[in-house]
């Protein structure tokens, strides 16, 4: 089974810097025009942008200026469609199956790195995407791991688990980044067991704090 990426790059819908930058985690309280650092866009959750170049005049002189084949294939595993929200900053577009990240070129959809996790199993149903933090990216995996890359090559930096794979825990959100805390969150609807949140250090993935969604007996 395979599933493909097609990601339609429209002309001037993205500003692209020269050179990569890091990501100043107050950048996502005001993104820059044209850039999309975090899941939503920025911390107002409206999936909003100030872009203007797109309107009822010129939509219909948009046209398809590249795809991208993700490529990934199974003939025994069921391979989950594409899910995540691409994050864009300095030009370079971020995104995500479950156990797989890339990096492509915002304007013209070359590849520049593919990172596979290995992965100990989990619930293969889907990943939201990425989290991006100073040179660093984020993102967790379906064995429960959340996950640190080198955001301009792609290499692995640190990976610690964050749920209990035998109680069935599943994780699939894009990691929150606000101010120095990598925020995170499973789920645990199959034997029932408790979601929560919890705050990742971004230089160890240390955790800085936990939240029980559902309340404690009593």
């Amino acid at each position: 089974m395979a599933r493909f990426l097609l990601c339609a790059v429209l002309a001037g819908l993205f500003s692209l810097a020269a050179a990569a930058q890091e990501l100043d985690p107050k950048a996502i309280a005001n993104p820059v025009p044209g850039s999309w650092p975090t899941y939503n866009g920025d911390y107002s959750g409206r999936r909003f942008s100030p872009l203007a170049q797109i309107n009822q005049t010129t939509i219909s002189r948009l046209n398809l200026k590249w795809s991208f084949a993700a490529g990934i294939r199974s003939d025994t595993e069921y391979v989950p469609p594409i899910k995540s929200t691409p994050l864009e900053v300095d030009g370079v577009l971020y995104f995500t199956l479950p156990d797989h990240v890339w990096a492509v070129d915002a304007r013209t959809g070359g590849q520049f790195w593919h990172f596979t996790w290995k992965s100990s199993g989990g619930i293969h149903i889907g990943n939201r995407g990425v989290g991006i933090y100073r040179d660093w990216l984020y993102f967790e995996t379906p064995d429960n791991h959340l996950v640190s890359l080198d955001k301009t090559t792609g290499k692995l930096r640190w990976s610690v688990e964050i749920a209990d794979l035998d109680q069935e825990y599943f994780s699939t959100a894009a990691p929150l980044i606000i101010g120095n805390h990598v925020i995170t969150g499973v789920g645990g609807d199959s034997l029932d067991v408790p979601a929560y949140l919890e705050s990742h250090d971004p230089e160890t993935g240390k955790v800085q704090w936990h939240f029980d969604v559902d309340p404690t007996p009593g």
